[in-house]
């Protein structure tokens, strides 16, 4: 099988989608961290050491707002949920005006890698449709292999392409964050935004690996979603359409968690369990369901359809 996965390995980079592709990645980061230093990034602030003081005198000023009378009850839930972050960093040594090269990656890696999430699913999608459509697949299924086994290492080189735009994406995010920003530390402090509860006081090195982990793993369900069914359905269309459509409607759709959150059934479809990432802030992502138990239900679809797949491209007539 070594022979065939090297194959398709030099068959994928030989294709300029795959060089474009790895240099769009380098590209959203270079421009990203740019705009986030002419727009996101407080020079002045960030070079002052007396951000305590600043924290503390937006504490008191809140203050002040909450002992003033008003209609507006919205006004004093935001001056108190102001006081409260405030206290918060101020406990967890969380300076908020600090940026270095560790929390630049710890703030844009994810929002970047998303269309790594959209490249890959293009790779998947047309690596076997379109040698199908082109009538190249009967060159491999001539060759004294098993069908599974070519099928196995298209596969695996669409799996290895997601590695290399990651790790692209994390040394380019680094390596930038560094030249504009300068080096930090692993342990920097940092406050991770929850909209759905309270916030994580924490560090890079406890949130940053888990997020990059927990993506990697939802990028592999959203692979074999692809991969599948552009050869379930014989339609690279329809698989990069399906694939597009759950990888930027997932945040939508966990809305629908809140209507329907506590049926049994509903922790069984696949869709509640596509944001991996949500883990790193929450325990749970439904009542009674755990990262464990997540990907235990992605497991069971990703075997599902692989092994329909597998039975497939057996069986089907590609001669």
């Amino acid at each position: 099988m070594i022979p065939l996965l090297k194959n398709e390995w030099i068959k994928l980079w030989n294709k300029k989608q795959t060089w474009f592709f790895l240099g769009a990645i380098v590209v959203f980061i270079i421009g990203l961290t740019f705009i986030y230093n002419s727009f996101f990034v407080d020079e002045s602030n960030a070079a002052d050491n007396n951000w305590e003081v600043q924290l503390e005198t937006e504490i008191a000023e809140q203050e002040e707002i909450l002992a003033t009378e008003t209609d507006d009850e919205w006004i004093h839930e935001n001056a108190q949920r102001t006081i409260d972050e405030n206290e918060e960093m101020l406990a967890a040594g969380i300076n908020p005006n600090q940026m270095n090269n560790m929390v630049f990656m710890n703030e844009t890696v994810l929002g970047v890698a998303s269309f790594i999430t959209l490249f890959t699913v293009i790779v998947a999608s047309s690596i076997v449709s379109s040698e199908i459509d082109k009538g190249t697949m009967k060159h491999l299924l001539i060759r004294p292999f098993e069908r599974w086994q070519v099928l196995g290492a298209k596969f695996l080189a669409v799996i290895g392409f997601s590695i290399v735009l990651m790790v692209s994406l994390v040394f380019t995010s680094f390596l930038m964050g560094t030249i504009i920003f300068g080096t930090g530390s692993f342990s920097t402090p940092v406050m991770e935004m929850n909209f759905d509860g309270p916030n994580l006081y924490t560090t890079v090195a406890e949130v940053l690996p888990a997020k990059i982990g927990l993506y990697m793993l939802n990028m592999l369900m959203f692979v074999v979603i692809s991969f599948s069914i552009s050869i379930l359905f014989k339609s690279q269309t329809l698989a990069v359409g399906i694939g597009v459509f759950i990888l930027f409607f997932t945040p939508m759709l966990q809305g629908f968690s809140v209507l329907v959150g506590e049926s049994v059934w509903y922790k069984f479809i696949l869709f509640p369990h596509l944001d991996l990432p949500s883990y790193v802030m929450r325990d749970e992502i439904l009542p009674g369901v755990g990262l464990g138990f997540s990907l235990a239900v992605l497991a069971v679809y990703a075997i599902v359809l692989l092994g329909a797949t597998t039975v497939y491209f057996q069986k089907k007539d590609l001669i």
